[in-house]
């Protein structure tokens, strides 16, 4: 009797430590994706995208056989797209998209031959684009675009090197200033947001890999932060394994939000990260497949992540992120 109870004991003790361990070792990630509206156009990846008047507008980029020019508004009231006038010059994909009093803006790319650096002005009110000065930068592919202070700037990038140069455009005069170049970490297919006025440019590779230097931008100078690596004698990049490239990004309530791309393989991956502090919390990752080139838009302060690509399959849908909210695996 002492003998079996003995037993019984020792198998519920270790039933209890396995079940101990096992929840101190699984961390809940917060946030929840929300299935929204299929991008009405074909799938494809690497497209451009800008926001004007709380309107986002998604255009250009690759179907897996031909670039593309058309171009998408999505409504985020409606829940819907209407698609506008296509993008008057050539076909392209990896291009860059900004907004700028009221216009909308996409430049450089590459159209399947040729590195590109011609720029152009959308007018939502007339539905028209008009050719621009070109971009006075070399020609190139997978740069970054932000703007600042209605000023818009073009940055980093690939033309047979990689570029770390960054390119002020007034559409005051309608011209091109060199501006100052990030500190480092020369590179393409990063990606940017902005927050509060600073624009910050993380990931991307340079020489087939992965960088880990991450700056912020006040439209004079640039600010190195932390590290996207673990390489403090710290505790709180332990974690920090997303260095990566070919990112969506998103502004929500302050906080710069990365999700997908390629880490060695495409991935769901999302981090948040807070200016106040420069540091980077895991989210739950987005529920769609893992992909790369997705385009990443915010509206209404509200962050949403369309198309890209997995494999050699090119994807249409969309899914908006709240950060605060639990996962649900039903919507």
């Amino acid at each position: 009797m002492l003998m079996r109870y003995l037993k019984g004991y020792s198998l519920l003790l270790m039933a209890s430590l396995a079940a101990c361990s096992k929840s101190s070792n699984t961390t809940t990630l917060v946030g929840n994706w929300i299935k929204r509206s299929e991008f009405e156009g074909v799938a494809r990846s690497s497209a451009a995208s800008f926001v004007v008047n709380d309107k986002a507008y998604v255009g250009t980029g690759y179907d897996g056989l031909n670039r593309l020019q058309d171009i998408w508004m999505y409504d985020v009231d409606l829940n819907q797209w209407t698609q506008k006038a296509p993008f008057t010059g050539t076909a392209r994909s990896n291009a860059v998209g900004m907004a700028m009093a009221g216009k909308g803006y996409i430049g450089t790319g590459y159209d399947g031959l040729n590195k590109l650096n011609d720029f152009y002005q959308y007018d939502p009110a007339a539905n028209t684009w008009t050719r621009k000065a070109d971009f006075s930068g070399s020609a190139r592919y997978g740069a970054v675009a932000f703007a600042l202070n209605d000023k818009g700037y073009i940055a980093t990038g690939y033309d047979g090197n990689w570029l770390k140069d960054n390119w002020q455009y007034d559409p005051a005069t309608n011209a091109w200033t060199q501006a100052q170049s990030l500190n480092s970490g020369k590179r393409q297919d990063a990606s940017a947001f902005v927050i509060n006025n600073k624009a910050y440019v993380v990931m991307g590779t340079a020489n087939s890999t992965p960088v880990t230097d991450f700056y912020s931008f006040d439209g004079t100078n640039w600010t190195t932060l932390n590290s996207i690596a673990n390489v403090s004698d710290d505790s709180f990049d332990d974690a920090y394994n997303f260095a990566g490239s070919g990112a969506a990004s998103f502004v929500i309530n302050g906080k710069g939000y990365i999700t997908t791309g390629t880490r060695g393989s495409y991935t769901a991956a999302t981090w948040e990260y807070d200016p106040a502090t420069d540091r980077w919390v895991q989210k739950t990752d987005f529920e769609g497949a893992a992909r790369t080139y997705a385009t990443g838009f915010t509206v209404k302060n509200r962050g949403f992540v369309v198309l890209g690509q997995s494999s050699s399959l090119q994807l249409d849908d969309m899914r908006e992120f709240d950060p605060n909210a639990a996962y649900n695996k039903n919507d």
